[in-house]
């Protein structure tokens, strides 16, 4: 056996071990450890993902339940939208929202932060958000982790009794939520490209990188959009533009996902289904931009507009929904 055979091999021991004796410290320093062996991008981006996944799966529920709070849209299907809800935004893979909460931004989720030393401020604003979480979830107990969990599901008789307990506990939850954001945000945006480099550099532009291309695509446009409505600077223009900058993105799928020949699974088997997976929730995405820009062009009422961008964000939530959902599962 050779002694590079035999580094590899004394790694799966160790990586079995730790697993089996729960040593999570030194298997996070070995974890970071191999990662900085690639590169220091792969390493951070390592270290951010467990807050990123946080953010994905936990808090864009908690603000849009926040939004629905302060801001209720009347609907006139509203057992229809609630089943819509549960089909858009797949996150049932726990049996009950505490667990979800627990797992993914109560549990040290800046742990590999503190290992590398990297971006304290990020870390702390990570363990005011998880302060603030408990607080909230203490008081608002949605039995959904959906858009349509809202912080009604808390019984009358407590709203009417602690109104300003529960004014205090959303402010500070959503406080600590935007401080979070503004400070992971430009980090997650500056390392995609770096990421996307690197998979390139290792195996081309084939599957796995047109598949990340898309969804970092996917995301950019909500940012233009974000953006542009933020300084006033969005237009029509802007719109159809990042729309079909996304449309390409998306096109680049087309000689990945044909029917293969039977066999083993192999590489890029995984890649493939998840973007099958994706393929509804990017179509909701792609048409709901579409109607914006067609109903701004045509001079829609403002209400129309504010509709429109709406579905747009909703859109890309349940997009990035399906895709964590499989992306789970399958990787």
């Amino acid at each position: 056996m050779t002694s590079r055979l035999m580094f590899v091999s004394g790694v799966v021991v160790v990586l079995v071990v730790m697993g089996l004796s729960s040593a999570t410290r030194p298997f996070l320093k070995l974890d970071l450890w191999l990662d900085q062996r690639e590169s220091p991008v792969t390493a951070q981006a390592n270290a951010l993902s467990p807050i990123i996944a946080c953010v994905n799966r936990v808090d864009v529920h908690w603000r849009n339940a926040y939004d629905k709070f302060e801001r209720p849209r009347p609907t006139s299907d509203a057992f229809g939208h609630y089943l819509a809800e549960a089909r858009d935004f797949d996150n049932t893979d726990a049996y009950t929202v505490q667990d979800i909460q627990k797992d993914l931004c109560l549990s040290h989720i800046n742990e590999k932060l503190e290992l590398l030393a990297y971006q304290p401020v990020l870390s702390k604003k990570v363990r005011d958000y998880a302060q603030a979480l408990q607080g909230a979830a203490v008081i608002f107990t949605p039995e959904r982790l959906d858009r349509s969990a809202n912080f009604y599901a808390t019984p009358l008789a407590r709203l009417s009794q602690g109104s300003g307990q529960i004014q205090a506990a959303s402010n500070a939850y959503i406080n600590a939520s935007t401080a979070l954001r503004e400070e992971l945000l430009p980090l997650d945006v500056a390392q995609r490209p770096e990421q996307l480099k690197l998979l390139e550099a290792r195996v081309g532009k084939e599957i796995h990188w047109s598949l990340l291309a898309y969804m970092i695509q996917a995301r950019e446009t909500l940012e233009l959009l974000e953006n542009g409505m933020k300084h006033r600077t969005l237009s029509p223009q802007a719109v159809a533009n990042t729309t079909a900058d996304l449309q390409q993105a998306w096109n680049r799928r087309e000689p990945f996902i044909a029917l293969r020949a039977g066999g083993f699974r192999n590489k890029d088997d995984d890649a493939r289904e998840l973007w099958r997976h994706i393929s509804e929730p990017a179509q909701n995405y792609l048409d709901a931009l579409n109607t914006l820009h067609k109903d701004w062009q045509n001079h829609a009422e403002p209400q129309r507009l504010s509709d429109d961008y709406y579905a747009v964000t909703r859109g890309y939530d349940a997009l990035l929904s399906q895709y964590n959902r499989q992306a789970r599962a399958n990787f």
